[in-house]
């Protein structure tokens, strides 16, 4: 017997207790009339997009849980010196940027199907003002929250060049107290380290690690919310009754897929791992 999901699921792989943001109710309604109308295909770049999110969170809060680490290390008249827990952090937030680029270019992938726009390949990326206008300019109810996001994706997008494609986040440990904490992020990633150094610690300069992952977490997850509203508001259209929802279907999100290579096992009881906390990895 291998993994059985409930037939035409559309979102798995999800902890909705991990992504209370949002709101599983929408989206088990969102999935049902997708079943229903048989559009279940076109929709998996947003189920997908959904799952790099939940990636986007756990990275982020990977990196703030190291560097509150290091933090409580901190005494006075004591250098502290980490450096397994600053590649671990350096690694957690370029990987933050880089899911968090991949789950947007995701759901341009869905909009571009759902809306019928006219762009392919690489046109399909919000950091180019002509898609952000193709998609606005076919549903307007969308116009508000990406004309607010204009200069994020800008600025997502400078970030993941500059460390994927040129050069990579640096690691800069403070010693003693900051208002930014004890592994700022520079606002300006394609300073020079020379640069870099000559820069006063403060929040003019420098993101903290919280608020730097916060900051793009709750860009990308209002976008999603907004997209999915605005589909269940299209996806409504045409039916002729509101779609009963079953009061299982909650369960199919945190359904992964798993096969037994034994097709002879008698499965007596399972066995489920519980995390300590959302950063027990």
């Amino acid at each position: 017997m291998n993994s059985q999901l409930l037939p035409g699921v559309v979102f798995t792989e999800i902890i909705p207790p991990f992504l209370p943001e949002v709101n599983v109710k929408k989206m088990v309604e969102l999935g049902t009339i997708v079943l229903k109308k048989r559009r279940a295909e076109l929709y998996e770049p947003l189920a997908d997009s959904l799952r790099k999110i939940q990636w986007v969170k756990l990275t982020g809060l990977k990196a703030i849980a190291i560097e509150k680490r290091i933090f409580d290390k901190m005494e006075p008249n004591t250098l502290v010196m980490d450096p397994m827990g600053q590649v671990a952090h350096a690694l957690c937030v370029t990987d933050c940027m880089i899911h968090t680029k991949s789950a947007l270019d995701s759901i341009a992938v869905f909009l571009t199907s759902l809306l019928k726009l006219n762009a392919k390949g690489g046109n399909r990326d919000f950091k180019k003002r002509r898609f952000r206008k193709l998609v606005v300019e076919k549903d307007p109810f969308l116009k508000n929250i990406i004309d607010n996001l204009g200069d994020w994706f800008r600025q997502l997008q400078k970030i993941r060049d500059e460390w994927i494609h040129r050069g990579s986040i640096r690691s800069l440990l403070i010693q003693g107290a900051s208002e930014v904490g004890v592994l700022p992020i520079p606002k300006e990633v394609e300073l020079k380290p020379d640069e870099q150094d000559k820069l006063a610690i403060t929040r003019e300069n420098f993101w903290s690690t919280r608020d730097f992952v916060e900051n793009h977490y709750s860009n990308l997850i209002a976008l999603f919310l907004a997209i999915v509203d605005r589909c269940i508001q299209i996806e409504r259209e045409g039916l002729s009754k509101p779609v009963s929802i079953d009061p299982e279907a909650e369960k199919s999100f945190s359904m992964f897929p798993f096969r037994l290579k034994d097709k002879r096992m008698l499965v007596k009881r399972t066995k489920v791992k519980i995390p300590k906390s959302n950063v027990d990895w």
